[in-house]
């Protein structure tokens, strides 16, 4: 369609010129091999070996077993001995009277009950916070994942462009021996050559830097073995809520946890008004006359037995019992505040992040329907006139470059959206991610 325009060309022009062409529309189409871990695999693989939640199951196990321990009596007292040896003679089998004692301490009150209800909520608490942790480390993964991948697919871009330069640079020179271009186009498309690679230099460091944040969930093998030099696909992020919903957000389980720590300091309440109570004790005592000592009794009466009734009084309360009463409720105070701080920090999140996100989304439309398509016929029209020599060179590579920035602009805008939506998943937890949780296996559990 352009024969009458190139009639004064060689044919070596004509195919510089078709090169360059096929060059500037290949850069828009990308092929990238996939990775071989995925994005839920690797969510599996985070949430079976971090060991924040491995900390905080077992602890939780570990409260469960104390629980039973604290509602179970002391343990009785036994004493074995001698008494009344006279000074001259201290063998025990010629005089004094053998004693065997057997004391057993009573719980104050409802003190044990009370002790196993709250270290069962301190478990389940621990629960909570793993439960926690667990979407915590949901929402760090995608996040690094994501921002792999905007470096991924950004450097691929760059590298296509780079090919798109260098034979800029070939078409150039070759133009430039014939007379048909000046030097300074040839300069200029070195430089910006130039430039590119800088630019690709940079993006590959932020590339490494993204495989070590994701290293810290995968490993330094996994990440680099099986996502290394991968462009994959763009990531899967469920939608999150479509409004702002404060009733699941009780749900939370920042919120159940701080939910089971005000729980925990009512039995503390409880438990310090049984420190009121007096603690009691039986007491059952065996003897026996030894040596000249027994013939001062009846035989049937050298053994003695005893039975009594043990009893703390708890006459001065103001330094102790008073004092831990008070604490306990300054600890349920405590407990109530901090229930509604962190309630307001997660409102304040969901609130910030909703809004971030629905900012995104007009972006991203944005860009799509009206910015991406006019920059492409932007470049199009620029390579279309320098084809005909009715443009410039300088025209092209500003068009292209346009070109560039606003298709790595776009590629930054869709992670930041993913980004924003998997946010407002560790807020709003789907379905999906709570039954994902849920089939986790509780490490280190006892059989």
């Amino acid at each position: 369609m352009f024969s009458h325009s190139y009639s004064h060309e060689s044919h070596s022009d004509v195919m510089h010129r078709g090169r360059l062409y096929a060059l500037l529309l290949a850069t828009s189409i990308t092929t990238a091999p996939v990775s071989a871990l995925t994005l839920p695999e690797a969510e599996q693989r985070a949430l079976s070996t971090d060991a924040g939640v491995q900390v905080l199951q077992a602890q939780s196990r570990a409260f469960a077993e104390q629980a039973v321990a604290a509602d179970s009596w002391m343990d009785p007292t036994l004493a074995i001995g001698t008494m009344n040896l006279p000074g001259s003679d201290i063998d025990p089998f010629n005089q004094g009277m053998f004693e065997l004692t057997l004391e057993q301490m009573l719980p104050r009150g409802e003190s044990s009950n009370i002790q196993r209800r709250k270290t069962g909520l301190q478990g389940e608490a621990s629960g909570a916070a793993a439960a926690n942790r667990q979407l915590s480390v949901l929402r760090d993964v995608r996040l690094a994942w994501i921002e792999r991948w905007y470096w991924q697919q950004s450097l691929q871009r760059l590298k296509d462009d780079r090919s798109l330069f260098e034979s800029l640079v070939s078409v150039i020179e070759s133009m430039y021996r014939q007379g048909r271009k000046s030097q300074q186009d040839l300069l200029r498309s070195e430089v910006e050559l130039s430039r590119l690679e800088a630019r690709i230099i940079s993006f590959q460091a932020g590339l490494s830097q993204s495989q070590a944040q994701l290293a810290r969930w995968l490993g330094q093998s996994d990440t680099h073995a099986n996502t290394s030099g991968a462009t994959s696909s763009q990531p899967v992020i469920n939608d999150p809520q479509p409004r702002i919903d404060n009733q699941k957000l009780l749900q939370h389980p920042r919120i159940q946890a701080a939910d089971l720590i005000i729980r925990q300091s009512e039995q503390d309440v409880a438990l310090a008004k049984e420190g009121y109570k007096p603690q009691w004790g039986i007491a059952f005592r065996y003897g026996r006359e030894q040596g000249e000592m027994s013939t001062m009794s009846a035989p049937d009466s050298r053994n003695k037995l005893s039975a009594m009734v043990m009893m703390d009084i708890p006459l001065f309360t103001t330094n102790r019992q008073d004092r831990q009463l008070s604490a306990s409720h300054y600890r349920h105070q405590a407990s109530n505040a901090q229930r509604l701080d962190i309630l307001r920090q997660l409102q304040g999140q969901l609130q910030t992040e909703s809004a971030r996100y629905e900012g995104l989304q007009l972006r991203s439309s944005l860009f799509r329907t009206q910015l991406m398509p006019q920059v492409v016929s932007q470049s199009e029209a620029a390579l279309t006139a320098y084809q005909v020599d009715a443009g410039n060179f300088v025209d092209v590579i500003q068009a292209y470059k346009t070109r560039l920035d606003i298709t790595l602009e776009d590629t930054r805008l869709q992670a930041d959206t993913l980004q924003s939506k998997t946010k407002l998943l560790y807020l709003l937890p789907s379905r999906q991610d709570l039954q994902m949780i849920a089939q986790q296996p509780i490490q280190g559990k006892t059989k």
